[in-house]
């Protein structure tokens, strides 16, 4: 059997240069804008360039799931170039029929051309999957087989919390999020939702009222849950907001003085759906994944 590589798609917001360095293969989902003109996660625009449109732009743009035959191309050009032994990390499957597409075509390839694809649903989003993938490449370039890295990543995904507020609603209710008479009521008592992910979908875990402290109470959640986030890193995904990621942070250091945190930009996967003004803070339980830094 031949070389051992990694794949995941863009959703995980994997830096492009870090991919590059450490050797992860990033396939790109599509999103358009007016049904019309498509656009590759991560490449055909720059993040403050789509978050720039997303405002611009009174209609919400859709994401497109990779294709069966997408996965065949990649799959077979990894072959070709004597990676037939693959490690293929999705998107969570109750958001996307990535995986499922990414199994079928895998079959497809070992039956004709032999080989080993193992494919894992992540049942995350972004860093929920983006920084394990990054440790599992330094795995792998640390010489570990992969038995052990692919136990390291179906742990490390159980392990994975975040919790997000949007700045406003009016974007989720244009994509069906919520409908119009919650989108009023909240906007009168000013209540945000917290979002976080439990079985691979996107869940309200509470809701805000009030813009005073957010941060504050945002934390607190996860302190209620019994989260210890000193001696970990803490990730913070936000859409280019990068002073209300500062005020974060604090709030974070105030309550686990011992923690890290990395600041970093949620692509256009998420960005599509959460719309412009997004900021949240994802960890492990179990893991300190400082490695999404690099």
């Amino acid at each position: 059997m031949g070389n051992l590589k990694i794949i995941t798609d863009s959703g995980s917001d994997i830096k492009r240069e870090t991919a590059e360095k450490l050797g992860i293969r990033i396939v790109p989902i599509s999103y358009t804008f007016d049904g019309e003109t498509y656009y590759r996660d991560g490449i055909d625009l720059s993040i403050k360039e789509f978050y720039e449109k997303l405002r611009e732009n009174e209609n919400v743009p859709k994401t497109s799931q990779v294709t069966p035959i997408q996965f065949e191309e990649v799959f077979n050009e990894e072959y070709d170039n004597g990676n037939d032994n693959l490690i293929v990390v999705t998107i969570s499957s109750t958001g996307s029929g990535m995986y499922q597409n990414a199994v079928l075509t895998a079959q497809e390839i070992m039956d004709e051309r032999g080989g080993e694809i193992t494919v894992l649903d992540s049942q995350g989003y972004s860093s929920m999957y983006g920084a394990p993938v990054i440790h599992a490449a330094k795995m792998l370039n640390e010489g570990k087989d992969k038995e052990e890295i692919v136990s390291y990543l179906k742990d490390a995904f159980t392990t994975m919390q975040q919790y997000f507020v949007v700045g406003e609603l009016e974007h989720l209710k244009k994509g069906g999020r919520i409908n119009a008479a919650t989108l009023v009521i909240a906007n009168m008592l000013d209540i945000k939702p917290v979002l976080g992910v439990e079985g691979g979908v996107v869940v309200q875990k509470d809701k805000l009222r009030g813009s005073k402290r957010v941060w504050k109470k945002l934390v607190g959640k996860a302190i209620d849950n019994g989260a210890d986030l000193n001696g970990h890193t803490v990730m913070i995904p936000n859409t280019v907001q990068l002073e209300k990621a500062e005020e974060l942070k604090n709030e974070i250091l105030e309550s686990f003085p011992e923690a890290k945190t990395v600041f970093y930009d949620v692509g256009a996967v998420i960005g599509c759906h959460g719309g412009p003004d997004l900021v949240g803070f994802v960890y492990s339980d179990k893991y300190s994944l400082e490695d999404f830094e690099v």
